[in-house]
Formats: structure tokens, C-alpha cells, sequence
């Protein structure tokens, strides 16, 4: 492998940041190899500084993600054994089946609500059951955000990634829930599963990871769910992948009618 390549990625300082007249360019290395860069810009230029980059991205091979700079990246990735992130460790992820894993994490989770929280009728979970309780689906949701940091963010972080779902891999910590409900089937959240979740939701709805705060992320979704049904599976993934989405959009249905249609989605853990 060349010293201008990386897991096949090309990392050359992509032109595009001088073109977005962005600020305060940095570079970090994390413990599992992988080059960072991040760049500041004035509040305000999130979105179209994302979506400039994003558009970009085929062409230079770095990924944007909102929020996290390329030190406090470093910091999270620290969090974990070298050997457990980076390009070396990505086949072992991308080989997880995204569809299998979701549903592993919803037996965990329906195990949790009915052992844990003596939850003994899971119709709520029933993609049928909640489609018949919901409207006609009539355009996408309106756009919400369940962030309690500081927002919008004012810096972008770049990886050398082939996908948003493979940041996950490379820098692990972005995406850090301090807890989550699952149980014996399935008891943490860990990267991984982070990148299986992403990546089913990138294929089914082309999910691409936005915004990571540490416990906060978003996701920008180009094509989500339009009929109820889809609307209704959707919001169940949501609520299997975060539980606290209770405390910010409300139960199942509320998660259908408030965000699973729409063009943002929003994830905050307690």
C-alpha cells in the first residue's frame, strides 16, 4: 500500500475545503491508524458544507461527518484497543449481515421489555398492527433534532472511509450511547453493531450518518419510508436501536408519525 492510500481510499487533503474557504484545518492519527482531517466554518454553514462535501466524496475518498473535530475524534477512538479499530478490522465488520443484526438487537430488546420491564404485550412492535394505527402517509415528517449540546456544530471531520456506515469501524467512540436495554440475546451496543445499523438503513433508505455529539447522532436520509407500513418497520428499528427515543419523540407510534418519514433523523441516549 502507498503512503498517498489507505485501506484503497485515497487520502490527499481533498481540494474541495479550500473551494468551501473552510478554517482552522487540522490532522490527527488515530490508535487504529486511520489520518483525520477536520475544518471549521462559520455557524450557520453546516448543512451546506456537509452536503457540498458529501457530493465530493466519491471523487476524493473522505467522508464528512458534523460535529467532532479531528483531536476530540482521536480522544473517543483512544477509548478502544488498537487492534479492535481501524481498516484492518473493517471486513470483519462489513461481513455482518446489516438485516441479520437488526433483528438480533430487536429479540434482545423485546427479551428486555418483557423480563426486564414486565412488558407482557409487545403488539407495539408489530409492524402490521402500528401501520393500521397510522394516517395515510402524506410526505416526509417534519425535521427534528433531539441534540442537547451546543448546535448547530461549526466543524466537520473528514475520514477516509468508503461509506458514512464504516466511520463506525474506523474511529469507534463517535458513537457512544453510555447505555443501552438489551439483554442476554444481545447485551451492548457495540461498534459494529453501530455500523450494521447504519449501513441496513443506508441500503433500505439511504440513511448517510450527519451528525455525530458523543450520545447524539444524526442521520440525513435521502429516500425515507412512504407507505405506512415501511413508515410503521422503520420506526421499530429506531426504537429497538434507541430506547431513550421515549424521552424525546415518544412511544412507537409517536417515532412513526414525528420522524420515521422524514428527511432527518435524530438519536439521543440518556
Amino acid at each position: 500500500m502507498s503512503s498517498g492510500e489507505r485501506a484503497g481510499v485515497p487520502i490527499e487533503t481533498p481540494s474541495v475545503l479550500a473551494e468551501l474557504e473552510l478554517s482552522e484545518i487540522s490532522e490527527a492519527l488515530t490508535p487504529g491508524g486511520v489520518r483525520l482531517l477536520s475544518a471549521g466554518f462559520p455557524a450557520g454553514r453546516h448543512d451546506e458544507v456537509w452536503r457540498t462535501l458529501l457530493r465530493a466524496h466519491p471523487g476524493n475518498g473522505w467522508y464528512p461527518v458534523l460535529g467532532p473535530d479531528a483531536d476530540h475524534a482521536v480522544r473517543r477512538a483512544g477509548n478502544y484497543w488498537p487492534e479492535l479499530q481501524g481498516p484492518a478490522v473493517l471486513p470483519r465488520a462489513l461481513a455482518v449481515d446489516p438485516g441479520e443484526r437488526m433483528d438480533l438487537l430487536r429479540r434482545s430488546h423485546l427479551e428486555w421489555l418483557e423480563m426486564e420491564a414486565g412488558l407482557d404485550d409487545t403488539d407495539e412492535y408489530d409492524p402490521e398492527v402500528v401501520a393500521r394505527r397510522l394516517d395515510e402517509v402524506a410526505g416526509p415528517a417534519p425535521e427534528r433534532r433531539a441534540v442537547t449540546g451546543p448546535y448547530p456544530p461549526d466543524s466537520v471531520l473528514l475520514v477516509p472511509a468508503a461509506a458514512g456506515y464504516e466511520v463506525p469501524i474506523l474511529v469507534p467512540g463517535l458513537i457512544q450511547p453510555p447505555n443501552w436495554f438489551g439483554a442476554q440475546w444481545h447485551p451492548d451496543l457495540s461498534p459494529e453493531d453501530h455500523s450494521a445499523v447504519l449501513r441496513h438503513w443506508h441500503r433500505r433508505y439511504g440513511a448517510e450518518l450527519y451528525y455525530t455529539g458523543g450520545n447524539e447522532l444524526e442521520l440525513a436520509v435521502f429516500r425515507p419510508p412512504a407507505t405506512r407500513l415501511e413508515v410503521a418497520r422503520c420506526a421499530i428499528e429506531q426504537m429497538i436501536y434507541c430506547d431513550d427515543l421515549t424521552q424525546k419523540v415518544g412511544d412507537v407510534e409517536g417515532v412513526a408519525r414525528k420522524q420515521a418519514g422524514g428527511h432527518h433523523w435524530s438519536f439521543w441516549w440518556d
